[in-house]
């Protein structure tokens, strides 16, 4: 893919001008529904993994990192 692709004109099929694609709200939907929710429910599975191994474990009574300080 060029560098200029983006800036050609749209195809035109059967007389009628193709508009390009676009972002729009579903898409900003689906991003959210489908990328943003999955990954930000996989880190907070995963930072309440570690805060019980921090605590149960080894028995700290802080959890995060500035508690080492």
């Amino acid at each position: 893919m060029s560098l200029f692709a983006q800036f050609k004109k749209p195809p035109l099929i059967h007389g009628h001008r193709i508009p390009g694609r676009r972002f729009t709200r579903w898409a900003a939907l689906y991003f959210i529904g489908f990328v943003a929710l999955p990954i930000l429910a996989v880190t907070l599975a995963l930072d309440l993994v570690g805060y019980f191994v921090a605590v149960k474990l080894f028995g700290a009574s802080c959890y995060g990192l500035l508690c080492f300080f």
